[in-house]
């Protein structure tokens, strides 16, 4: 009742600066489980938020002495609290967990806020002194629960047990590293809790989520890996310490590796083939154009001919992502677009003195776009950067299928896309590339290597792309290049014929593989994820 009362009566931009999204009280119960099972004397919430763990502590184990130490920033949900605040076994600090010197527990539970590290006001103030408390160093760009995480796990009694909420990003970035150092060398982690259907489970979270579950006993224990596909399961479950799917011996999640390529594939089917190389062998993908002021920076054919801008200092540009539908993107399409009125083209000044250029940069001016953060970063304002145009562009930003356009005009683009620049390995292989990358194999691969966030959106940064594996040039060279070519033209038309032609020819190659292995024409690769058991209690 309490958070349906403050979701109606807090606008969502308050909600976000403060990175809230409630705990559901199925998944807080299971949490609580955990952290309860040694009987602890004292419980830490470093987000108390509006104390759906404290509900349920009060709830599974009502007649248990235990003190439960809370700490909200936010005066507004404190205000929805005035009838807990009296609680002889509840504390609620008003005030910063990560400026606080909170003490040590016997238990720690904890759904940390979802805001990246720099949006926190005060990280210059209390990142040192964090830092100074855990002996880490910790990189300035860490999203904030990560953050909590560490300084927990430093908080945490001996025997004690810890149950967090993390975006199940962290897996994959440069600031989980140490997370997950911490985790592995002290032996701390003991389960992670997949959902698989976040959506249903975690309607308002923004992100993908997991949780960690952990315990201060210095053993080093395999890793349960828990995946929960619907709410009603969690319901079922009285001690989920017993229910898990597959363990992991912790070497084989080192640290500085992303872990979502090996923690999926223990529930999918799809294997990393034999003799497949890195896609970094053939090139690799760069972010798009950042220009600071896309409104200012991407031209339509109106804006163009009412300033007078010339070719020579306009380039053809893709700037939004839904201007291309198709996975093949040719001039055709581009002067469709162009005709249509569409932003298609990019400012690129080459010649400062034009009165038209001039122009056009007052009135840019004018309207501060040179005061934006990263134009004012540029000498001058208006550079942006030099770019060839990219043979393959793959969606920054994807639901289900990937987006993978094979570009065949002479535009360039901005960051909804990245762009695949080859070198001299993959110049000759550009069309088999796409053929791979469009086909429901490659798709599947390459998806081992995202970035999860909320209502199955899916991300992908360039060193994720870099990292996916693909045939190599003895495998490509099965394929024949008419066969490629045709593809793509056929992509043209018919996107659906053109993927179950691409699905045949890549099957090819993985058939291959399988007969070469299975008479020992080849020699056996190393194992690309982890030896686990699979196994359901």
């Amino acid at each position: 009742m309490r958070e349906s009362d403050y979701i109606k009566d807090t606008p969502i931009s308050h909600r976000k600066d403060y990175g809230q999204f409630f705990t559901p009280s199925s998944v807080a119960r299971l949490m609580v489980q955990w952290v309860l099972n040694d009987n602890p004397t004292t419980v830490l919430d470093p987000a108390f938020g509006l104390g759906i763990f404290y509900d349920e502590v009060l709830k599974t184990k009502p007649s248990q002495q235990l003190q439960f130490i809370g700490y909200e920033i936010d005066k507004k949900i404190i205000g929805y609290l005035n009838s807990e605040l009296n609680k002889s076994n509840l504390k609620i600090n008003n005030c910063d967990y990560l400026e606080a010197n909170a003490g040590s527990f016997d238990g720690i539970i904890c759904n940390p806020p979802y805001m990246r590290f720099q949006n926190f006001l005060k990280r210059h103030s209390v990142l040192p002194k964090i830092e100074k408390q855990i002996g880490k160093r910790l990189v300035g760009y860490s999203n904030i629960s990560s953050v909590f995480l560490l300084k927990a796990l430093n908080e945490l009694n001996d025997n004690g047990n810890l149950a967090f909420i993390m975006p199940f990003e962290f897996f994959n970035t440069g600031y989980g590293k140490e997370v997950k150092r911490s985790l592995l060398k002290n032996h701390l982690l003991k389960q992670i809790i997949i959902f698989s259907n976040e959506k249903e489970i975690f309607p308002d979270a923004t992100t993908t989520v997991c949780v960690l579950l952990c315990k201060k006993d210095g053993k080093e224990d395999d890793i349960k890996i828990t995946q929960i596909k619907a709410e009603d399961e969690i319901s079922q479950l009285s001690n989920i310490s017993s229910l898990y799917h597959a363990t992991i011996e912790p070497s084989n999640l080192p640290f500085n590796k992303k872990w979502t390529p090996i923690l999926l594939s223990l529930f999918s089917e799809q294997t990393i083939p034999e003799d497949f190389v890195k896609l970094s062998l053939y090139g690799s993908f760069t972010r798009g154009i950042a220009t600071g002021a896309n409104e200012f920076f991407a031209l339509t054919k109106t804006k163009i001919e009412k300033w007078k801008l010339d070719n020579g200092n306009i380039c053809k540009c893709i700037t939004k992502s839904p201007q291309i539908r198709k996975a093949v993107f040719t001039e055709y399409d581009f002067d469709i677009l162009y005709n249509s009125d569409k932003p298609v083209y990019c400012l690129d000044v080459r010649d400062h003195e034009s009165q038209r250029i001039r122009q056009y940069i007052d009135e840019g001016e004018k309207l501060r776009y040179h005061e934006r953060y990263l134009t004012k970063m540029r000498s001058p304002w208006y550079k942006i950067e030099r770019r060839k145009t990219a043979p393959i562009l793959f969606g920054v930003f994807n639901r289900g299928r990937l987006k993978i356009i094979r570009n065949l005009t002479t535009a360039i683009n901005f960051t909804c896309f990245h762009a695949f620049y080859p070198n001299m390995f993959g110049e000759h292989l550009i069309d088999k590339l796409f053929v791979y990358l469009l086909s429901d194999i490659g798709q599947e691969i390459i998806k081992a290597n995202k970035r999860s966030y909320g209502d199955n959106l899916d991300k992908f940064e360039p060193g994720d792309l870099n990292d996916c594996f693909c045939p190599s040039q003895n495998q490509f060279n099965m394929i024949d290049n008419k066969d490629a070519e045709n593809v793509i033209e056929i992509a043209k038309a018919d996107e659906k014929l053109a993927i179950q032609m691409s699905n045949d020819l890549i099957q090819r190659i993985i058939n291959d593989a399988q007969q070469q292995h299975e008479h020992g024409l080849v020699k056996a690769a190393p194992l690309r994820y982890v030896t686990f058991t699979n196994r359901l209690c």
